[in-house]
């Protein structure tokens, strides 16, 4: 089966903690989705890490051992493969994506093994092919863990590396259909993260007060810098790094502040609140693109994992 969606339009995702005793929340606009966790899917959410693309969450639990794929708009979930629980000192990093060449997904999985003295004495990186079973082994390994959210675009998984030892953060490309990661040049930053604008690379420069710069990778590989988000907010606040984009929701950018979510309109030049602080958003997704897509068709899974009855 390769990718079809039913519908794609990009939106910001929202996703809260299932309430005991009450209806799922689900809320669908031009910009956002806000939904609740399917209750199947809440231990292996808190124990895991995850990755997002064409409308479906990957992610991995960590504590348990299993791979999981929902569709935040159905709530569909399946789990594909069952692993064994994390090993002591075992870091791990997940994250999904389309090989471009023949449209279908691969999920990657990267690991490294700690030894006593805290020193990194293997890493590892794997591929579990759409509709398999099997993770297998690939020559192609990252530097390191230290990685930022992976954001697919174009083919390629990007994050940004960053840890001790690293004075200026670099950006880490995975090449979905070579199977290979490479370095991908990118402007001189101290406080970024990389966002998908609609399928294109971006890039967001935090590092200033008044402001957010955000920077498009062109298809020639050349970065522009495209728009600047004014910072002009109701309320004083002491650091404006409290400041993260999100990404984009139908034609505004999202951003979220103190734990209040705030919309940008690059035609209108204007910064307005989404959602005020307070409320109990269990994690706030970024930009994910609203799709019809059913994981247990894409992996051909024969059990779907329960929207109710949560899992001890």
């Amino acid at each position: 089966m390769h990718v079809k969606s039913g519908v794609e339009n990009p939106r910001i995702l929202l996703l809260s903690k299932p309430s005991r005793g009450a209806d799922p929340r689900f809320t669908v606009s031009n910009e956002h989705l806000v939904t609740s966790l399917p209750k199947s899917a809440v231990t292996a959410w808190s124990h895991g890490g995850g990755a997002s693309c064409h409308g479906l969450l990957c992610f991995d639990d960590l504590h348990h051992g299993g791979t999981y794929l929902l569709n935040p708009l159905t709530r569909e979930i399946v789990s594909l493969s069952s692993v064994g629980p994390c090993k002591r000192w075992l870091q791990r990093r997940i994250a999904i994506g389309v090989d471009h060449l023949t449209s279908r997904y691969k999920i990657l999985r990267m690991s490294s093994f700690i030894g006593k003295d805290r020193k990194i004495c293997s890493m590892r990186a794997e591929v579990l092919d759409q509709g398999s079973r099997s993770w297998r082994d690939i020559a192609s390994v990252p530097p390191c863990l230290h990685l930022g959210k992976p954001v697919f675009t174009a083919g390629s998984i990007h994050s940004i590396v960053t840890g001790a030892g690293i004075r200026v953060p670099r950006i880490l490309s995975f090449d979905l259909a070579k199977e290979e990661f490479a370095r991908t040049p990118s402007p001189e930053f101290c406080e970024a993260s990389l966002v998908d604008l609609r399928g294109v690379l971006g890039l967001v420069d935090g590092s200033h007060q008044e402001s957010h710069d955000v920077w498009v990778m062109e298809e020639s590989g050349v970065w522009v810098k495209k728009y600047r988000i004014p910072l002009r907010l109701p309320w004083r606040v002491n650091s404006h790094r409290f400041a993260f984009f999100l990404g984009c929701g139908g034609r505004k950018m999202v951003l979220m502040l103190l734990r209040s979510v705030l919309s940008y309109d690059p035609a209108t030049d204007e910064l307005e609140y989404v959602q005020r602080g307070g409320a109990s958003l269990e994690r706030l997704i970024g930009s994910i693109t609203v799709s019809l897509i059913s994981p247990a068709k894409l992996w051909n899974a024969d059990k779907v994992l329960p929207s109710v009855g949560l899992r001890e």
